[in-house]
Formats: C-alpha cells, sequence, structure tokens
C-alpha cells in the first residue's frame, strides 16, 4: 500500500485525512463523532493520561481490517490551545513528520488517518491513527523483559538491539531530522526470526534541519543515553556497539565515535543531575 497517496474530506464538523485505501466514508465518521473509535475500543488501552489517549484500535483498509494506534491530542492549557490558531495541529504535524521519516529511510508506524474537528478553540482536539507494529514493545519494556534472562543470551541479545538502534539514530541524523525527544518510551523494539527492529514512533519532537550539528547530535543521544539509567546492567561494550553502528551511517571519518563517546557522556550527567535536582523520574 503506497502510504502517500490518500484522501482528503472537509465537512462542516471538521476535516479529516486519510489513505487512500480508507472508505471515505469512514473518514466522514471519524469527523462526525471525533471520540467513536477511542470509547470503542477504550478496552485495549495503550497510554492513558491528561493529555494523550492512546488504544489499539481497527480500521477497514484495503478490503480489510487493520489494528492501528488511535491517539488523541487535547492541549492541557489554554495557550497552547490558542496556538492552533497559528500552527497546524498535533496531529497534522506528526502525520508529516511520520511521511517525512519515511521518505527518508526512517522506520516507523505508517500514518492511516488524522481527523480535525471544529468547535470551541479552548477545547480544540486533534487525532491520529498510525498502523500497528505487531509484538513490538518500547525500550525500556524490551530491556527490562532482557534484564530476566540468562546473561549470554540477554546480552547477545542487547547487543543485536544496540546495532539496530544506532543504525536507525544514524540515518535519522544523516537525513538531517534532530529529535529532542528521542527516549526510551519513542523507541519500538520488535523481534522478527531473532533479529531485532527499531522503530521511532510519536515523532512529535523531531524536525529537519540542513545539517545536524555536533550539539544537535549530542544533545538527542544524551536524552537517549538517560534511559540507561533505569537499566544499570547494560555495560560499556553494549554503547560501544550503538555507537559504532551510529557512525557507520556517516562517511567514513566524518565521525569519531570515541570523542563522541566522550561529548555524549558529558551532557548525560548533567541532564541525569538536572532531573534529580527537580525530582523527576530519570527515565
Amino acid at each position: 500500500m503506497d502510504y502517500r497517496a490518500e484522501t482528503t474530506l472537509h465537512t462542516a464538523a471538521g476535516c479529516a485525512c486519510g489513505r487512500r485505501e480508507l472508505p471515505q466514508r469512514e473518514l466522514a465518521h471519524l469527523i462526525e463523532d471525533p471520540d467513536l473509535l477511542l470509547w470503542r475500543y477504550l478496552h485495549r488501552p495503550v497510554k492513558i493520561d491528561h493529555a494523550t489517549l492512546i488504544v489499539e484500535a481497527e480500521l477497514p483498509l484495503g478490503g480489510r481490517r487493520v489494528r492501528v494506534a488511535c491517539k488523541r491530542y487535547c492541549p492541557t492549557v489554554w495557550w497552547k490551545s490558542l496556538l492552533q490558531l497559528f500552527r497546524s495541529s498535533r496531529a497534522r504535524r506528526s502525520w508529516r513528520l511520520a511521511r517525512l521519516l519515511l521518505d527518508r529511510g526512517i522506520p516507523t508506524a505508517r500514518p492511516v488517518a488524522l481527523w480535525e474537528p471544529r468547535g470551541r478553540l479552548l477545547r480544540s482536539r486533534s487525532y491520529l491513527a498510525t498502523e500497528w507494529i505487531e509484538g513490538a514493545g518500547n525500550l525500556h519494556l524490551y530491556a527490562w523483559q532482557l534484564a530476566h534472562r540468562p546473561l549470554e543470551e540477554r546480552l547477545s541479545r542487547a547487543a543485536r538491539c544496540a546495532e539496530s538502534l544506532g543504525r536507525l539514530v544514524g540515518r535519522m541524523h544523516a537525513a538531517g531530522i534532530v529529535n529532542r525527544d528521542l527516549k526510551g518510551a519513542n523507541l519500538l523494539v520488535v523481534e522478527r526470526e531473532d533479529r531485532p527492529l527499531t522503530y521511532l514512533v510519536d515523532p512529535d519532537g523531531a524536525r529537519a534541519v540542513r545539517q545536524v550539528n555536533a550539539s544537535q547530535r549530542g544533545s538527542d543521544l544524551a536524552r537517549l543515553a538517560v534511559a540507561l539509567e533505569a537499566h544499570r546492567w547494560v555495560g560499556r561494550s553494549i554503547c560501544r556497539r550503538f555507537l559504532r553502528a551510529y557512525a557507520a551511517e556517516f562517511p567514513p571519518g566524518e565521525i569519531a565515535w570515541k570523542s563522541l563517546w566522550h561529548d555524549v557522556a558529558r551532557r548525560t550527567r548533567r541532564v541525569v543531575r538536572r532531573l534529580r535536582r527537580r525530582g523527576e523520574q530519570v527515565l
């Protein structure tokens, strides 16, 4: 299926955009009752908090029903609602970013539909559905599961995952994309025939730049390295595998992984200290 082929629908109730294989009547239903899909599948929750609701749902696509991650974005303060007057909704920005990532060969969940109902400004919400990645769990869950495996198996699987993750982040930076929200919860891992595949999801914090500079590279990698505070069993050899795989996505000699290691370590220590001073959980 071509993720770039899409249909747009505008009605008095709002607007929607979806893959061409998604029936237009389904888009109309989503606009008319924006929360219907969420409530129908509320028994399959993925994330529930005051700002975001995500459920595992189903939509008809190409003559069959496919599993999707359905997400509702809801501004938590009045000034964020006001910003909707001057910029695209979070769902639309995520839709565009997902397409940008896919265009540049960076694995992410393929967008299926977005819908933006009209309504009161201070209650503005937007919705996004992306293809469900079967068998995937976020990086934290994957690492916690590995922690209970026998030592040899744990280290072997962690090393393969680190290489896959290094290629993913390296490809992202080589393609001119930075992500201020590069953390364990936004990276999915799924094993296919004992080979871990990694995906970047929830790309709200991503943006395209002309070229990723050393400071941006270090900041992104430090944010990811902070996640290791929750997994102390991950050793230096696994981190080296990540950095070598990361550097291999660039032209030879462009990335000195040892210098990058020291820079990321310094930045990570600063981030961890700052989070702890604030009394925040280091994840």
